[in-house]
């Protein structure tokens, strides 16, 4: 018998490597849908936005805005994230213009971005079907059920197409009173491509509120 146990020593062996590599295999095969929302140093995304605003008065604005991410750092949970530059402009042929500075980072279960000081949870991973979160979790206003609508279909914003896009439905209350609807489209390997805000109040005859939509137009590398 003792003749043998080498034999059996190296069989045990190869069996238990063989297990291991498949099951460090299988794990980093599985796709949480990060790229969705890449976080890559030195790119940026340039939109064409229409915004109209109703109050005492009509005010339709069209600029260009282009978001570069900056650098990365540490925030104070101790997380890796990112500066965002934004730069706006209102003509094409125009210099753009810095006018703020976003932050956005990707946790190990969240897309966040903070934007006039309001942090969101843009995304949820892993990336699923039906999947629900309070994408205002994180601030003081009201609790929004963001939720994936669409994943993996190809889309065209209008100006450009995709061949892997993510949709998430933010909001969609529509009545006698209010008419809030907003929904963004995310690009693999690319992020936000699309989206639509709808925030209008109608009371006394009168409408307030915002209607805004903002395509991508371009993105790459900034040289």
């Amino acid at each position: 018998m003792k003749v043998f146990l080498p034999i059996l020593f190296t069989i045990l062996t190869g069996v238990a490597i063989l297990s291991g590599c498949a099951k460090e295999t299988d794990f980093e095969a599985i796709d949480l849908g990060y790229d969705y929302f890449p976080n890559t140093e030195g790119t940026f995304i340039e939109y064409e936005v229409d915004s109209i605003n109703y109050g005492i008065e009509v005010d339709t604005v069209h600029f260009y805005l282009k978001e570069v991410i900056a650098e990365e750092f540490i925030d104070d949970e101790g997380n890796l994230a990112t500066r965002i530059e934004r730069f706006k402009k209102f003509n094409m042929d125009d210099e753009y213009v810095l006018t703020d500075v976003w932050v956005q980072k990707r946790t190990s279960t969240t897309a966040e971005r903070i934007e006039e000081n309001f942090r969101y949870v843009r995304l949820a991973f892993p990336v699923e079907a039906g999947e629900v979160w309070d994408g205002n979790a994180y601030n003081i206003e009201e609790a929004w059920d963001y939720t994936y609508t669409s994943i993996g279909g190809s889309y065209n914003n209008g100006v450009l197409p995709f061949s892997n896009t993510l949709r998430v439905r933010q909001r969609e209350n529509i009545n006698l009173v209010d008419q809030e609807s907003a929904w963004e489209v995310y690009a693999r390997g690319i992020g936000l491509v699309h989206k639509k805000l709808t925030d209008l109040n109608y009371q006394f005859f009168e409408i307030t509120g915002v209607d805004m939509e903002m395509r991508a137009i371009a993105f790459g590398t900034v040289e």
